[in-house]
């Protein structure tokens, strides 16, 4: 009785790190495909709209408040921070990450040991046991982060590349 105890316990914790393993991988696949089939209710499931919205204005307005330089610099930053909001609200829709996951570095980073040097490739990177990021592999360019809610991987976090926005 004990040998059946342990050898089911051994089961569910092989399957559990092989579920944490590949679960990133799947979820880009369903997220590709559900955007090449252009189904946006299966991507908006894979999507934490709000919590993308409010990271993207909170590093937005970091960036433009931190503006240095001559008079007309600091009046293009406050003119621009007026408008990133309305930016980002517009950009952050359905459509606009079904764009996203319809690129072919979202393909090739669905695919585990996949490396490409193609321009706009794209890597998974593990950040911790319930995060991930899907990055470009030339290390240019924005970063999904993906968090586990549950048992789904949702977006939650779209970081920016670079210091400076303008």
């Amino acid at each position: 009785m004990k040998r059946w105890i342990i050898a089911l316990a051994v089961l569910l914790v092989v399957a559990g790190g092989g579920w944490l393993w590949g679960s990133p991988y799947l979820t880009l696949m369903q997220l590709k495909k559900a955007a090449d089939a252009r189904d946006l209710t299966a991507i908006s499931a894979g999507i934490d709209y709000p919590a993308v919205r409010a990271d993207l204005k909170t590093q937005l307005h970091d960036r433009l408040g931190r503006s240095e330089g001559s008079a007309l610099d600091r009046l293009g930053a406050a003119i621009a921070e007026r408008f990133a909001d309305p930016v980002v609200d517009a950009a952050i829709t359905p459509e606009g990450m079904r764009a996203l996951f319809a690129s072919a570095g979202v393909a090739d980073a669905a695919r585990p040991g996949f490396a490409s040097g193609k321009p706009g490739a794209m890597r998974v990177r593990r950040d911790a046991l319930g995060r991930f990021a899907l990055v470009p592999t030339s290390g240019e360019g924005p970063e999904l982060m993906f968090e586990l809610q549950g048992l789904r991987w949702r977006v939650t976090a779209v970081r920016l590349p670079g210091e400076r926005l303008l």
